[in-house]
């Protein structure tokens, strides 16, 4: 299967690389700048704008589906996440391609069913103490997917994120709930993606996932 990932410089990324090139996966990598890790032997790399149809159509080019996994960092002020995957969107369906993994957070969104009452509440207080624009950036992310109209979208909600091994304790969907101690480690979050893009389950879902 050939991929285009597009976040490969982030941990989330960088685990979802090695897990998918683990499985045989053909990748074309986006960076915003030359890479400094290494990349697969086989990996195309496309160096460019997330702003630029050109470049994320040659990510996309040949590709059998999509990975998103950008996101802010802790110190950003300038959100990006929507209008980027707003373009990798448009671009998908010029190409006539439709499977898409978005991953965005288990407090994006603008339904959060999963969330435990702990969960709801810390949300508040992320919302209030997060810089401005950001997770509305977000939740405009996840709105956009939800309405692409792309067949095979999936957003994907974990809740925190870890170091650690992969493992295979891993739950999925659309109506299990995360709690304050929820938690997944990035290589099992990478490997589930992985089982996701070989053996679709949640096509058209928003899905929180976690070990």
């Amino acid at each position: 299967m050939s991929v285009a990932v597009f976040g490969d410089s982030g941990r989330l990324g960088q685990a979802f690389i090695r897990q998918a090139t683990d499985a045989g996966f053909l990748l074309r990598l986006h960076y915003r700048a030359k890479p400094s890790e290494e990349v697969p032997v086989e990996s195309t790399v496309v160096v460019g704008s997330l702003a630029d149809p050109t470049a994320v159509r040659e990510v996309l080019r040949g590709a059998e589906a999509a990975v998103v996994c950008f996101g802010h960092k802790r110190d950003a002020r300038v959100p990006f996440c929507a209008a980027a995957t707003r373009v990798i969107i448009d671009t998908m369906k010029t190409l006539e391609q439709s499977r898409l993994l978005v991953v965005t957070g288990a407090m994006v969104g603008a339904s959060q069913s999963g969330l435990s009452t702990g969960m709801r509440l810390m949300e508040l207080a992320v919302r209030r103490m997060a810089p401005e624009r950001m997770m509305e950036d977000r939740d405009e992310q996840e709105r956009l997917v939800r309405a692409s109209n792309l067949g095979g979208w999936t957003v994907i909600k974990p809740p925190r994120l870890t170091e650690g091994v992969a493992t295979t304790a891993v739950n999925a969907g659309p109506d299990r709930t995360v709690g304050l101690l929820s938690s997944i480690s990035r290589p099992s979050l990478a490997e589930w993606m992985v089982q996701e893009l070989k053996s679709p389950q949640h096509l058209q879902q928003a899905v929180y996932v976690a070990a």
